[in-house]
């Protein structure tokens, strides 16, 4: 009873709520699992769940592999896929290793992500003409580190493979696929031009492990080019 002769009534104590078990996983684990997705998904849906999986995705070392890919219509999306990237690419604080491109690629973000990404090991390019494969020549040339091109229904000049062999010595894999664009005509027919690509694989990249070429329509003149050239390919 206070001073006032009213009785006190108890104060009930509120329920401790218990993390679920699951958010006491270390956040290495969580790193892991967050990865998985691909960086669309991270910045548009997994760091907005909570302060913890936003702390995760905001650490450099969850950006030193970004994956992006545009299965549909640029135009139809709420989000701009080339702004993303820049974004990604500035969360990796210069620590990114491999980037995976499909679908939406520009020259713009090529040099800006070559500018940023001076440790980059590994890039994959696919579904990407016009102006990107002009602005390879220059992308690779701020790529010192880069060990393995890969570009799918995307064309890379003579130009670009010179730049490859003087800027990229630790180069192992190159693939080029365009396997959608064959070629055919008299311009085709020439077995100089036919052999180009391969000649000057052969002449510029002599360190590569690995080589994959679909749609490229060689002699036997370039095979043995390559093969002369390249004493360290495995495949």
């Amino acid at each position: 009873m206070n001073r006032k002769g009213k009785v006190k009534g108890k104060i009930k104590s509120r329920p401790v709520v218990k993390k679920p078990p699951w958010m006491e996983l270390p956040e290495g684990i969580w790193a892991n699992i967050l990865h998985r997705p691909g960086a669309v998904d991270i910045l548009e849906t997994a760091e907005k769940v909570c302060s913890k999986w936003r702390r995760v995705c905001k650490n450099p070392s969850m950006w030193r592999v970004i994956d992006m890919w545009n299965l549909g219509d640029l135009s139809d999306m709420d989000y701009d896929l080339e702004v993303m990237c820049r974004h990604a690419v500035d969360r990796s604080q210069g620590e990114v290793v491999d980037i995976n491109l499909q679908y939406f690629a520009t020259a713009q973000l090529l040099e800006y992500i070559a500018e940023r990404s001076g440790k980059l090991k590994r890039l994959s390019i696919a579904c990407c003409y016009g102006m990107v494969c002009e602005s390879l020549v220059e992308v690779v040339k701020k790529l010192p580190l880069l060990e393995e091109l890969s570009l799918t229904h995307t064309t890379i000049t003579i130009e670009g493979i010179e730049a490859l062999g003087c800027s990229c010595p630790r180069l192992k894999l190159f693939e080029l696929n365009n396997s959608l664009y064959m070629g055919s005509g008299d311009y085709f027919d020439n077995e100089d031009v036919r052999n180009e690509e391969a000649l000057a694989i052969a002449k510029n990249l002599p360190t590569l492990h690995h080589l994959q070429l679909i749609g490229n329509r060689m002699t036997i003149k370039g095979v043995e080019a390559i093969l002369d050239n390249c004493p360290h390919l495995v495949s």
